[in-house]
């Protein structure tokens, strides 16, 4: 329990509804854990190299969210219900990649890397 709450203080995660999510379009790049249990060993494993991933979030304008499998908003995506695990939603709102728990961030950081919208953003900023 000590290991979850030094992991959250390095995050804003939310756990939000389906109309809430669309509040971060045009501005955030949604990281979306989908679990029923938030506990496990897998989901805590998932949050622990998020969190040593922080600044590299920040740089890419990602947010990382918590959603039960059971929301509404998986089936805008065309998910089941059973589905548990990691969503990678664009800034436009599109679906662009799930996986498995455990991802590597880094795997996530670069398919969002090679997308033109990131692309234009690190040209603009210079990283």
């Amino acid at each position: 329990m000590k290991l979850f709450i030094a992991i959250a203080s390095f995050f804003i995660t939310y756990t939000m509804s389906s109309q809430e999510l669309a509040k971060f379009k045009w501005e955030k790049r949604l990281v979306v854990l989908v679990s029923s249990n938030w506990e496990s060993e897998t989901v805590q494993k998932q949050l622990e190299l998020f969190a040593a991933h922080k600044k590299s979030l920040e740089e890419r304008e990602m947010l990382l969210i918590k959603l039960s499998p059971l929301s509404d908003e998986l089936e805008k995506y065309s998910l089941d219900k059973s589905f548990k695990g990691v969503l990678l939603i664009g800034k436009d709102g599109g679906l662009k990649s799930r996986y498995e728990m455990v991802i590597a961030p880094k795997t996530i950081f670069e398919l969002v890397d090679s997308m033109p919208m990131r692309q234009a953003e690190m040209r603009n900023k210079k990283y």
